[in-house]
């Protein structure tokens, strides 16, 4: 279950269902595509850290801002940021987690970002006429990235990366 304070205007409850609808749609996609690869390899120990949360959380963030530079609306930088903020999201996770992945200082295999673009291509997951708003599909993207940002960290550490990576997503925050 995870509630949404209302992060840009009043557009009210429809706007806060089509983000938690498409972002769930968003991840499970994700999730279908982590089970895929782990089985193509043989479930060995370097495909657990490849897909970590930590790194589908960079991905996805990295394409919030890919959009917001096609867009060039830098105010969306700011208002996805602070979006990672505004959504309640409860963590399956105790806020002790280990370091599950932060370590990893390679790049995301080109097959997760290739999947994230289709996913937004997809449309059985955003209608292909255009009429999810871009401020929709940004919010969606950020609640996906801080759903899985929090398999490998803590609540407010998630939501610290995802806001970092987001305003900057050359310098992450240092982890402690």
């Amino acid at each position: 279950m995870s509630l949404i304070s209302k992060p840009f205007d009043d557009s009210g409850v429809e706007m806060v269902d089509d983000i938690a609808r498409y972002g769930t749609s968003i991840s499970k996609r994700i999730e279908q595509f982590r089970h895929r690869s782990g089985q193509k390899r043989g479930q060995r120990s370097d495909s657990a850290n490849h897909y970590s949360g930590f790194v589908v959380m960079q991905v996805l963030c990295d394409t919030v801002c890919e959009i917001i530079d096609t867009s060039k609306n830098e105010r969306l930088r700011t208002e996805c940021a602070r979006a990672a903020n505004t959504f309640f999201i409860e963590s399956a996770f105790p806020d002790d987690l280990t370091d599950q992945g932060l370590a990893d200082n390679h790049q995301p295999s080109q097959e997760l970002i290739q999947e994230v673009s289709s996913i937004l291509t997809d449309d059985q997951i955003l209608p292909a006429d255009g009429s999810v708003p871009l401020q929709t599909l940004l919010l969606a993207l950020v609640w996906a990235a801080l759903s899985f940002a929090m398999e490998s960290l803590p609540a407010d550490q998630a939501r610290s990366w995802v806001r970092q990576r987001i305003m900057d997503a050359e310098t992450p925050p240092p982890y402690h």
